[in-house]
């Protein structure tokens, strides 16, 4: 396994269906009642359509698709509007980690250079210099007057983060690999290609 680089971003994306997957083990008694177990953290993935593009444009993307050799290897790409912070991609924000945080946790402290907003909305994700879990905040965040706050976060913490840590809080890079072995393009007779791509996050 190895990590092959950033996916192409040049074309844009026609649509893209963001998910959450989680791993839950269901026994059901002959009563009916049922018993749910976590088996895994959530992973997020995606499936995302290109409009149909001229050959040029799209050997870039070809060539990091067949590098990546079906399921084996990773890549790094950012998600229009999902990667970016509800208050916007020019959003100044800057955040350390206030304290070691031991893995399980599900909320950080923080300190920022933002004092007294509301930094974060449910529903951004953000992540730490320690490892490429993408994690998504459960509810809005407001700091202190002295820029302080605390994050909610799902999944749970998969590592320890340790103090000072940076936090990643715009264009957030999900860490992927390919969903399948196989990659089919469709080249047309008019010139152009058409392309989808299935995903799933690395952990």
């Amino acid at each position: 396994m190895a990590y092959v680089g950033n996916w192409p971003t040049t074309i844009g994306f026609r649509t893209m269906n963001f998910k959450a997957v989680s791993d839950t083990k269901v026994t059901t008694s002959q009563s009916g009642r049922s018993v749910r177990v976590s088996t895994a953290g959530t992973r997020f993935a995606g499936t995302i359509q290109y409009p149909p593009m001229v050959v040029g444009n799209f050997k870039p993307i070809q060539a990091i698709a067949t590098r990546l050799q079906g399921q084996l290897n990773s890549f790094d790409i950012t998600l229009p509007d999902v990667s970016y912070n509800s208050n916007g991609a020019a959003y100044g924000l800057t955040a350390t980690v206030d304290g070691a945080t031991s893995a399980g946790a599900t909320s950080v402290d923080v300190n920022t250079n933002k004092n007294s907003e509301t930094i974060f909305y449910a529903g951004d994700v953000l992540k730490f210099t320690s490892h490429n879990k993408v994690y998504m905040v459960v509810d809005n965040v407001t700091t202190d007057g002295t820029g302080a706050g605390t994050i909610s976060i799902t999944p749970s913490l998969f590592e320890d983060i340790t103090d000072t840590s940076s936090v990643t809080v715009n264009a957030v890079p999900f860490r992927m690999r390919l969903e399948r072995d196989i990659q089919e393009y469709r080249y047309a007779t008019d010139g152009t290609v058409t392309y989808n791509i299935d995903m799933i996050e690395e952990i």
